[in-house]
């Protein structure tokens, strides 16, 4: 909403979005680990806002947790690192949990609240609302189309990167099925766009506190050309097939993936690849990277 206490106009979409992040990034939300979408869209303007607002005076903070998230109040009391603050949690309060909630709801404004997240979001198949978020997607195509291009690309740039874990939201669509043929279609429509080929590199190590387990990975995306899907992928299979480097083709949507070096089973690990999909993948590096390479290209003999 507009900046005012009366406000009457809606800002659908600001100069940035975290859409974008993802996008760029060739990435989706992830489910372990942090939750960095939530730290970069909720909680870091939040924490900038109050800064701005309060300074150094003591608040409190309102939380919209219900009385069924009691284990989210407690991380976030644990997660908090401001001593000034303190987190209010009303609905746990008054044991309202979801239903209730949903309820007054509609006792109040005489509609059926739907439960309100990202379109990309990886955490409806462990909220137990797949079902739900799957029949929104097929009243929402367009959308839908668009998620899946995420997802895909994501999936071209590494194997391993679907929307919820080990399950692709791709995989949850039967063509041959009708109520998902519209989604599958804005998925194609999003993919004719034009496409780029990608060189990948990776790097797994270990982690510096337990050397059994896996360390936060590395990764290096530059973007080698931009054409059609077609074109591009018949050059990456002609120049991989002449040089003996391992093909892989995506005949149901045009990627084509050549494998330089695979991942082995032990840590540390590095990975090599050529990719084609679409283009909206920037080149992105951290400073580091070409010394992490050099001293971990040892692991790939």
């Amino acid at each position: 909403m507009d900046d005012s206490r009366q406000p009457e106009r809606i800002i659908e979409r600001g100069p940035w979005a975290l859409w974008g992040e993802y996008e760029a990034g060739g990435t989706v939300p992830q489910q372990g680990g942090m939750r960095l979408c939530s730290l970069h869209a909720k909680g870091e303007v939040g924490d900038a806002l109050i800064a701005q607002e309060i300074g150094d005076r003591p608040f409190r903070q309102v939380m919209g947790f219900n009385a069924d998230e009691v284990l989210r109040s407690l991380r976030d009391q644990a997660a908090s690192k401001n001593p000034l603050r303190q987190g209010v949690y009303p609905l746990i309060d008054w044991g309202w949990g979801r239903d209730r909630c949903s309820a007054f709801l509609y006792e109040r404004f005489g509609v059926r609240w739907e439960k309100s997240y990202c379109s990309f979001c990886c955490f409806p198949v462990s909220m137990g609302a797949m079902a739900d978020h799957l029949d929104r997607m097929r009243a929402h195509p367009e959308i839908a189309g668009r998620v899946l291009r995420l997802e895909y690309t994501s999936v071209s740039l590494n194997p391993q990167a679907k929307l919820f874990g080990r399950r692709s939201l791709l995989e949850q669509f039967d063509p041959g099925r009708t109520a998902d043929r519209a989604v599958l279609a804005a998925f194609k429509e999003e993919l004719a766009c034009p496409w780029a080929l990608y060189h990948v590199r990776r790097i797994l190590p270990v982690a510096k506190a337990d050397p059994t387990r896996r360390g936060r990975a590395l990764r290096s995306v530059q973007r080698v050309d931009v054409g059609r899907a077609a074109v591009l992928g018949r050059r990456l299979r002609s120049v991989s097939e002449r040089r003996g480097v391992p093909v892989e083709v995506d005949r149901g949507y045009g990627r084509v993936r050549a494998w330089v070096h695979r991942r082995g089973d032990g840590l540390p690990a590095v990975e090599e690849l050529m990719v084609t999909a679409p283009f909206q993948v920037r080149d992105k590096q951290v400073p580091h990277f070409e010394r992490e390479w050099a001293a971990h290209r040892q692991f790939r003999l």
